[in-house]
């Protein structure tokens, strides 16, 4: 029984000694740039600022520069930050592969930085922080504004490439939208087939019924299109789609039109994608809420000459 507390004391003090030494190396300060880095101290994720209510006031925005690594550095750390232009290029590259709207440049009439270099201090593992401040009053709450700030120096230390930039992006405004009444809608169609499915059926919210483009001779073939007649101008900020509940061959791209007046048109979504196997509504978007009275669903593409569609719908702002 003694040599088992002997035992146990024993490993507990070796257990205790090496925790020290342990803590010890973190404590450590070395000038040695070897399993460290540097990163921006904000970018877990990125970062949002918002735009609406826009008020006549500044609001701030802090960030910094952290220090990663076992142990601490032994002298001052100086690390540059800058706009990065490349990188917001690259992200309005993958934007537009993906048809959405690029950013915009945060206006430098919009933004003040309090500078551009920070320092780690000796013995520590964050930085002084840089404020930025924004006027909301001077940016449209209607378009999306990105800041990309990158580290472009930190005193020959290794940066971390993935959290090297910090994107500051503003939040759109989305004003509360409601689902417009189809009460009475007006709804016209380039061809519809006779006997399978009707065209009031992309109004009727019924997943279940469907409208058919023509398929028995003379058949036809894209581009389809569906106009609706809203009946007084509507300030539309969307629209949701379903396609037909049983079959998977309808259209899977499209544009939409608007207009006020059903002779000039004004394009509202353009080669937007439609997933004819998803069996529920799918959002689309646009850019703004925009007054029109009637739209025009133009079908482009499909896997057959011909389509189909179960839901139409509009959401609307007041």
């Amino acid at each position: 029984m003694k040599i088992y507390k002997i035992l146990t004391y024993s490993l507990s003090i070796f257990a205790f000694m090496s925790a020290c030494k342990k803590e010890e190396g973190y404590l450590e300060q070395t000038d040695s740039k070897a399993n460290t880095v540097i990163y921006v101290s904000r970018q877990a994720t990125a970062q949002k600022i918002t735009l609406y209510p826009a008020k006549d006031t500044v609001v701030s925005y802090d960030f910094g520069a952290s220090f990663a690594a076992v142990g601490l550095p032994s002298s001052n750390i100086a690390v540059k930050f800058k706009v990065d232009d490349r990188a917001f290029d690259s992200v309005n590259v993958v934007r537009a592969s993906q048809n959405l709207a690029p950013y915009l440049k945060l206006p430098a009439d919009a933004y003040t930085i309090s500078g551009l270099d920070v320092i780690i201090p000796s013995g520590g593992i964050t930085s002084n922080l840089v404020s930025l401040k924004y006027n909301s009053k001077n940016l449209d709450p209607t378009k999306v504004y990105m800041l990309p700030i990158s580290i472009s120096d930190a005193s020959g230390y290794n940066v971390n490439p993935l959290l090297k930039t910090m994107f500051i992006t503003t939040v759109k405004y989305k004003a509360p939208e409601i689902i417009a009444d189809r009460t009475g809608w007006g709804i016209t169609a380039s061809t519809t087939q006779a006997g399978d499915g009707t065209l009031a059926a992309v109004l009727d919210g019924d997943l279940a019924t469907f409208w058919h483009s023509q398929y028995s001779t003379p058949a036809s073939s894209y581009p389809h299109w569906i106009q609706v007649d809203m009946l007084t101008q509507t300030n539309v900020t969307s629209i949701s789609m379903a396609p037909r509940s049983n079959n998977a061959t309808g259209f899977t791209k499209f544009n939409l039109k608007g207009s006020v007046d059903g002779a000039v048109w004004i394009d509202l979504l353009t080669g937007k994608t439609m997933d004819p196997s998803l069996k529920s509504l799918q959002n689309y978007e646009l850019d703004a809420p925009t007054k029109v009275k009637f739209l025009k669903l133009e079908m482009t593409e499909g896997p057959q000459a011909y389509t189909h569609l179960a839901e139409f719908q509009v959401f609307k702002v007041k």
